[in-house]
């Protein structure tokens, strides 16, 4: 019996982009260094076990989770629930697809194009390109060498002389499985595109109400906050309020209002004038958070600085007093003891 073909791989390329990612930018921001190890937990069991993919339904869900929390075992454990979390996050910035993730199956075009050129010298390789993202010309420009390559361009298809295991209902369904994934591809491009186009014509009124360009960078920020949901009349409240602050860095200033907004949940006209609303019934009272920007960016900072000084004095004065109450019951408890072995006799 001849041995079993390797499905998976040793090691994969870790290119020097991997954590630069934009789109790992809010997963970032908001469960700090658990989300990019996390997003290599995974990568790392992707490529071991099946090479291009992880299953990620029933059982399978909880393997994994289980295996990312081994990986991240010790000092800075986190608990199931929040790892399961943290990889919902990871899907929804498309650092996995999004719609293979609804599937239950975990996989991206970065991890299928490092698996496409790392087996490009195998004689076999088993691939389901029902889950297979690369099309013919994306592996072409890769390699076209490849065994994956050759069992693609051969692959049963809804043609004449191609039948399906000569099954002709078999052969209409993958035709409408096909066309589906097809219309949800174009669906999925069409709003992308749609929010690129609508982030380059607001660009033009956030530079005159902030006075200074956009980068590119930036232009694409805006584009995935449109596509998120985030309306134009919140991104144009945001340029606004930049401009009535003149800070000295009016873009830098911008994206901190609106990654705030982003984090906060507001994305809507609605969700504005509601946190709006807010901070004007809680502008005499103390708050919990610190102060927005101001017109000097300096003093602002300055500001911030003193708040998180404030906060770090408060909490170090209540443990010392926590300590010196400890401290007093120890020699209380100590006095009664001695005395009790010391008193006189009555």
């Amino acid at each position: 019996m001849g041995r079993q073909p390797k499905q998976g791989l040793d090691y994969f390329p870790f290119d020097v982009g991997l954590l630069s990612d934009p789109k790992l930018r809010r997963p970032r921001q908001k469960y700090g260094y658990l989300a990019q190890m996390t997003y290599i937990s995974l990568l790392c069991i992707l490529y071991r076990d099946k090479g291009y993919y992880i299953p990620y339904g029933g059982e399978h869900r909880e393997d994994v989770i289980w295996q990312v929390g081994d990986m991240l075992n010790g000092r800075y454990a986190t608990t199931a629930e929040t790892i399961s979390n943290v990889i919902d996050e990871l899907a929804a910035c498309e650092l996995f697809s999004g719609d293979l993730f609804r599937r239950n199956i975990i996989t991206s075009i970065r991890a299928q194009k490092a698996y496409y050129t790392a087996t490009v010298d195998r004689k076999y390789v088993d691939v389901n390109f029902d889950i297979w993202l690369l099309s013919e010309t994306d592996m072409k420009k890769l390699s076209s060498k490849s065994v994956i390559l050759q069992s693609f361009i051969s692959r049963p298809i809804n043609t004449e002389n191609r039948p399906i295991n000569g099954d002709n209902q078999a052969k209409s369904t993958q035709s409408r499985e096909q066309k589906s994934r097809e219309k949800q591809s174009t669906e999925k491009y069409s709003i992308a595109e749609n929010s690129r186009e609508r982030a380059a014509a607001l660009t033009a009124d956030l530079e005159r109400l902030i006075e200074t360009d956009i980068d590119d960078n930036f232009r694409l920020d805006i584009a995935r906050l449109l596509q998120a949901g985030m309306q134009d009349a919140v991104i144009m409240e945001a340029a606004r309020q930049t401009g009535r602050k003149r800070p000295r860095n009016p873009a830098a200033y911008l994206r901190t209002i609106l990654q705030g907004y982003e984090r906060d949940g507001v994305l809507t006209a609605a969700d504005l004038e509601a946190t709006q609303g807010r901070e004007t019934r809680g502008a005499s009272a103390p708050s919990g958070r610190p102060h927005q920007p101001d017109a000097n960016d300096a003093a602002w900072e300055r500001r911030a600085r003193e708040y998180q000084s404030d906060v770090r004095s408060r909490r170090l004065a209540a443990e010392r007093a926590e300590r010196e109450g400890e401290d007093n019951g120890n020699i209380r408890a100590s006095e009664g003891t001695s005395g009790a072995i010391s008193g006189d006799p009555d």
